[in-house]
């Protein structure tokens, strides 16, 4: 079957023309998808291409054929030899997978919430303590969402008020990454009754703790 050749989405992988059709259309299924990560060269996605028509042969070839083959005279039935290399072809690109299918998280983007929030664990040493990665990455998360809340539109933006950001500050303040005094608007809020008044007398109670162990 030929493969329509055509100019893959991402221009870092442009198609080559010495490419058989089987192997230009994995390649174009592959950088349509859009899941490569960036450190492989065009040559390594090649050699992948290769990998896969190779195992979308040997499986045809044992649908087609059977498991079971007549071995001649003296060896009688034996297992198909193309499921040996079916299986072993598989294990390969299993162990190209994360190379050439990386989730969808990796291609985040980057917002401004986000990236004060890991300067923030970055400046608080917690990026090298193992017992802070659950949460900071949950704080991360969070501050990601935020900034899509924020790419969304004034009414995304709205809803992570009433609960995300709220969730966020928490987070921060648990985290003792949030500023020793809020803002004066914040401030009017804690003396109200807001929320924010809990999440300041608690990251001050944990500073002050902090300071007298120091």
């Amino acid at each position: 079957m030929t493969a329509k050749r055509k100019t893959p989405a991402k221009q870092a992988y442009p198609l080559p023309e010495h490419l058989p059709d089987d192997v230009a259309g994995v390649w174009i299924e592959t950088v349509e998808r859009g899941r490569i990560a960036p450190s492989v060269s065009p040559a390594l996605l090649e050699s992948y291409c290769n990998l896969v028509v190779r195992w979308r042969e040997a499986a045809k070839t044992v649908a087609d054929e059977g498991l079971v083959v007549d071995g001649g005279e003296k060896r009688g039935a034996i297992v198909h030899p193309a499921l040996a290399a079916e299986r072993q072809l598989s294990a390969q690109l299993k162990e190209w997978s994360p190379l050439v299918n990386r989730p969808a998280s990796a291609d985040r983007k980057r917002g401004p919430v986000y990236d004060a929030t890991k300067r923030s664990i970055k400046a608080a040493g917690l990026d090298e303590k193992p017992e802070f990665e659950g949460a900071c990455l949950a704080v991360a998360t969070q501050a990601w969402l935020i900034d899509e809340a924020q790419r969304g539109g004034i009414e995304e933006l709205q809803k992570a008020a009433y609960v995300l950001i709220p969730s966020y500050v928490k987070g921060c303040a648990e985290l003792q990454i949030t500023p020793a005094s809020l803002p004066p608007e914040a401030t009017k809020k804690a003396s109200n009754g807001g929320k924010v008044s809990k999440f300041e007398e608690a990251a001050a109670r944990r500073r002050a703790r902090q300071a007298s162990s120091a």
